[in-house]
């Protein structure tokens, strides 16, 4: 979402200049973004201090969605921090096989 507002930022200062007309799918990302948006959300640092314990809360079948919910709902919104969960989760699973 930071990287999002920046972008919109960045096209707003541009005065004087030409600018280009947004095309309707990047409107379509930001409303959805927009309406997704919470008064309480945690940051990309913030998840990434929690994402070692809701990732063992996973792999323990807790419902870690329910114990850290403004954890789950950043990672529902950032690609990025979903991404280094999905991978961090890939490494746990193979470190138990190896452990089994």
């Amino acid at each position: 979402m930071r990287n999002l507002l920046e972008r919109l930022r960045r096209w707003i200062r541009r005065d004087g200049q030409r600018r280009s007309p947004l095309r309707p799918e990047f409107i379509g990302k930001v409303a959805r973004q927009i309406e997704a948006t919470h008064e309480i959300e945690y940051s990309c640092d913030d998840v990434h201090r929690l994402l070692d314990q809701f990732a063992e809360a996973v792999l323990r079948g807790e419902n870690a969605a329910n114990l850290w919910p403004l954890v789950q709902q950043h990672l529902d919104m950032c690609p990025d921090c979903r991404e280094e969960f999905e991978a961090l989760m890939r490494v746990l699973r193979a470190s138990g096989a190896a452990a089994s």
